[in-house]
């Protein structure tokens, strides 16, 4: 969207909420150059609830079927924050919702994503060093899988309530005209070991740490 398009809309919605006023004349003055505008531009009612939506991407594995933990962990970030989420042709993760929620779910999923990818390294060369290569694959993405779970409440707690937009639907179904169904690459179900693989991701995930920045040009999400 153009910046003269983002001020056309914003200059209608500043008259939609001037027709509110108790002033009957005021009321009736806003609400004309509203329709006038609208009138005159061709723009909708929809157009501008759809401008309250916005989208920001992050990068995540460049395959079309990312492994169950990452598509946990994308899932996560977007239920914590109160967003959609698809995987565009370019295969960026792009987050789409009101804003500012897509920007902080995108630089939620960035950071936490080379944070289990990190954790995840550091597992198989600790603890999993001596498994053979099928059975370390397997107990490693237990450990994300739990790992990814596990930060959900860490994002919730730092957003404030947010209501899912009755137009993302129509956004994504405007803005990207053909999408399709992506699967996971589905994990292994047996288990034996694989719990204790699980509650230390647990306790892992648990353990990181995120704060709101509210410095002056800084990230709008820190996490440590």
């Amino acid at each position: 969207m153009s910046r003269a398009t983002e001020a056309l809309l914003a200059k209608i919605k500043k008259c939609l909420a001037l027709a509110r006023s108790g002033n009957e004349h005021e009321a009736a003055a806003a609400l004309a150059k509203a329709r006038a505008l609208m009138d005159e531009y061709g723009i909708t009612l929809d157009d501008i609830a759809l401008a309250e939506l916005g989208e920001a991407s992050a990068k995540g594995s460049m395959t079309q079927r990312p492994p169950t933990w990452e598509a946990l962990l994308c899932r996560t970030v977007r239920h914590a924050v109160g967003c959609k989420v698809i995987i565009a042709a370019d295969l960026q993760r792009i987050y789409i919702g009101p804003r500012p929620a897509p920007e902080i779910a995108s630089y939620a999923f960035a950071v936490l994503f080379r944070r289990l990818k990190g954790a995840r390294q550091d597992y198989i060369r600790t603890t999993l060093k001596r498994c053979r290569p099928a059975r370390k694959r397997q107990r490693a993405d237990v450990f994300c899988e739990a790992w990814a779970y596990a930060v959900y409440s860490k994002i919730k707690a730092l957003m404030p309530p947010v209501d899912q937009h009755e137009k993302i639907d129509q956004y994504i179904a405007r803005r990207f005209a053909s999408l399709s169904e992506v699967s996971s690459r589905a994990p292994s179900t047996k288990r034996g070991r694989l719990e204790n693989d699980y509650w230390r991701g647990h306790h892992a995930g648990r353990a990181v740490d995120l704060a709101i920045s509210m410095g002056t040009g800084a990230q709008p999400l820190r996490i440590a």
